[in-house]
């Protein structure tokens, strides 16, 4: 049993921040061997105090020993790292707790006498304040909810006036992820629950409290199996993911309000709501901005809770379900793909954020955009969804769904088709080989690249592990990762882009986080020149996980050359540092080209790398001033503005002349007709999501290539994207 493990059942057991602590404390020092631990948590006045402490002798025996503890505690307050102290009497090991770069406690082992703790033990203890921070801060939650007072009750909303309510409706979105789904709507967000409510639905109280305490254990089973499911998706320990969750529904005060209510005459769904309502409320009044952001969970717990009192024979979250939300984080995504939901509507963001682009590579289809879609639905309405088309059918009638069941036929019988082309190398009808990579996020992802025949990872975006967890892994815990591409790519390639956080890819926990707004710009790179420490850890993980085999480092959201070369010095630096390890030392250094300025140094940058990749998301967002994240702007990323073409042919004859290869691993190579524009402009490599692979295949063995790149001569000089759609029209190429 780990400390991990151990620690989540400290959650289910103990429900407040004191018992949490005063076990946590008792289990992390039995797992030192150690004769103390003892943890400190900063409280409002922003003072260090020692909030538990688990020792063999009885607190307070040790004068000195309490006084040293808290000295070190002090220290590392200071300094933010893991902190030794030995001395012939007492021996000292102490780390931070912090949560997005800021202090909120301090841990620290004691052992009597002499002892030297290795790297190891260090290494260990900075783990397990990664894994604490959600635990702690969690536990938080509670307690400070506890301590509020009641507030006045909720005034519900009247129910929403829905016109043609019980007819097909079809509401229009962006086209996110191909495919079409059928099924009943789910809720991420419960809307007023209006159908909660209503004299019909309640009976006797005795009955109410038995469908409260079912959903509620309904729900707890529901976590559980989701921690277990997030965990053998992404091949990694996600234990405490849901930690609020659990706390929450263990919490004597939420139990006892929601049966006061019940025994007042509420039903039990009308009960649950207006209790986490209350939640939420006493939330925005804590003056704790994570706190306060933790107001999404008592949503999805609230919701959670309703699911399973309005819909009994409900047996999982979104199992078999249409997901219906307002945003798409990709913690959401990856629980719906190990709750096997069918398909995601969103009301916000464009086919290219990145919770979209997770759905996209777990084969979800989906729908954004769909502006008023949760006023306009009920849970359990009937919904199809076609993802390819971007249409959304609200209680479709019998004629339609017949309809579409039949191009759901039709789409499984292409299925089928394509997975021929899986195992054979992709060429053109003219015989142009063409080499197909897979864009990688998370460890199921290098299953699918596999098995749907890719060459290698053209793109292992590194990011999504840290965003999921509440903490920042470990060299040990990163190397752990990095080693499962080699497992199905032992020989390459396999291109690992550093950390690149900042815009929608934002890091819960940890000592990194960027700035929220893709156009604020303190992002990626300019993030980890902040915390150098953090890149040199990240590298010496990819070392160590490539050994002798062939590594590959992408270099993302480069702009210039100083950049660039302050990035290659601290590579350089972290894998001089590795003293002796059996560990890849001279990898291949890449660069992505994201923005203008990077197109402008393309011939410069190329002749100080291995490789360039561009990555067409960034820079259709930055060269056309498109938020991928606002749906408003979705028909404005345009792949074929002349633009966007004239960048892409000078970036390849600015590595071409340096003598090195260029890719292409935006979502646009996923495209059949795009991918030939590509091709035709001298991209040497194509890097997509492992499921289309098998589909692009067949397409590119069923085109010629050489037409297109006769005309791609004059199609560069044209000046606007309808003219360039015609061009290629008409050389019989129909994007």
């Amino acid at each position: 049993m780990n400390v991990t493990t151990e620690l989540l059942e400290i959650v289910q057991q103990a429900h407040s921040l004191p018992r949490i602590l005063d076990a946590a404390t008792r289990v992390i020092g039995e797992w030192f061997r150690a004769d103390n631990c003892s943890a400190f948590l900063l409280d409002e006045h922003g003072n260090l105090v020692l909030r538990a402490s688990a020792a063999s002798a009885p607190r307070g025996a040790d004068d000195a020993g309490v006084e040293e503890i808290s000295s070190i505690a002090q220290r590392v307050r200071a300094a933010q790292r893991v902190t030794t102290v030995t001395s012939r009497d007492l021996s000292l090991l102490a780390a931070p707790i912090l949560r997005r770069d800021n202090l909120i406690g301090v841990l620290v082992v004691q052992s009597g006498g002499r002892r030297e703790f290795s790297v190891r033990d260090q290494d260990d203890l900075a783990t397990i304040c990664v894994q604490l921070v959600g635990v702690v801060e969690n536990a938080r939650i509670v307690d400070a909810l506890d301590r509020e007072g009641s507030l006045p009750p909720r005034v519900t909303a009247p129910p929403l006036v829905q016109p043609n309510e019980g007819r097909e409706r079809t509401l229009r979105g962006i086209a996110a992820v191909p495919g079409v789904a059928i099924g009943k709507a789910v809720f991420r967000v419960v809307q007023a629950p209006e159908v909660a409510i209503g004299p019909e639905l309640r009976a006797p109280p005795e009955a109410e409290r038995a469908r409260a305490s079912a959903a509620i254990e309904k729900t707890r089973n529901d976590v559980l199996r989701v921690q277990s499911a997030v965990a053998r998706e992404l091949d990694e320990d996600h234990a405490l993911i849901f930690a609020s969750h659990l706390l929450l529904l263990h919490d004597p005060i939420l139990l006892k309000d929601i049966d006061q209510r019940i025994a007042q005459g509420s039903s039990a769904a009308l009960a649950i709501d207006s209790a986490l309502h209350e939640l939420e409320s006493k939330l925005g009044l804590v003056a704790d901005a994570y706190i306060q952001e933790r107001v999404d969970d008592v949503d999805d717990l609230r919701s959670r809770l309703l699911s399973h009192v309005l819909d009994a024979d409900s047996r999982a979250r979104f199992g078999g379900r249409i997901v219906l939300t307002n945003r798409i984080p990709p913690s959401l995504v990856v629980e719906m793909k190990t709750e096997g939901a069918l398909a995601l509507v969103t009301e916000k963001g464009g086919a290219t954020s990145h919770g979209v682009l997770l759905a996209r590579a777990m084969g979800i289809p989906a729908v954004t955009g769909v502006i008023d879609m949760l006023e306009s639905t009920r849970p359990g309405d009937q919904l199809i969804v076609d993802g390819t088309h971007g249409v959304v059918i609200l209680r479709p009638t019998a004629d339609t769904l017949s309809r579409y069941e039949e191009q759901r036929a039709r789409i499984e019988g292409l299925r089928t088709e394509h997975a021929k082309f899986r195992d054979v190398l992709a060429h053109t009808a003219d015989g142009v080989r063409v080499s197909l990579l897979a864009n990688v996020a998370v460890a199921s992802d290098l299953r699918d690249a596999q098995e749907n025949g890719a060459e290698g990872v053209g793109l292992y975006r590194t990011e999504f592990p840290f965003i999921l967890r509440d903490g920042f892994p470990t060299l040990r815990e990163q190397t752990k990762i990095y080693k499962k591409a080699y497992e199905f790519f032992p020989e390459g390639p396999v291109h690992f882009r550093i950390l690149d956080l900042g815009g929608d890819k934002f890091a819960l926990g940890g000592p990194v986080s960027g700035s929220r707004d893709a156009f604020h710009g303190y992002r990626s790179i300019r993030v980890l020149f902040d915390h150098p420490n953090v890149l040199r850890d990240q590298v010496k993980a990819l070392a160590l996980a490539a050994g002798k085999r062939p590594l590959s480092i992408l270099i993302p959201m480069v702009t210039s050359m100083e950049e660039l070369r302050r990035v290659k010095s601290i590579i350089a630096q972290a894998l001089a540092d590795m003293n002796g390890a059996e560990a890849q030392k001279a990898p291949k250094i890449g660069v992505m080209i994201e923005v203008p300025a990077a197109v402008e140094l393309a011939a410069d940058i190329a002749r100080e790398v291995d490789f360039l990749s561009i990555g067409t998301n960034d820079l259709m967002q930055y060269t056309l001033v498109v938020d991928r994240e606002d749906s408003r702007m979705a028909h404005l990323s345009d792949p074929y503005h002349p633009a966007i073409l004239r960048m892409i042919a000078r970036v390849v004859a600015g590595a071409h002349a340096a003598g090195k290869p260029v890719g292409v691993c935006g979502e646009v190579a996923s495209r059949p007709d795009f991918a030939m524009v590509l091709l035709a402009l001298g991209v040497d490599s194509l890097s997509v999501v492992p499921r289309v692979i098998p589909e692009l295949k067949q397409a590119l063995a069923r085109a010629r290539l050489e037409p297109v790149r006769r005309a791609m001569p004059r199609v560069l000089t044209l000046s606007d994207a309808s003219s360039v759609v015609s061009a290629l029209r008409s050389v019989r190429f129909a994007p």
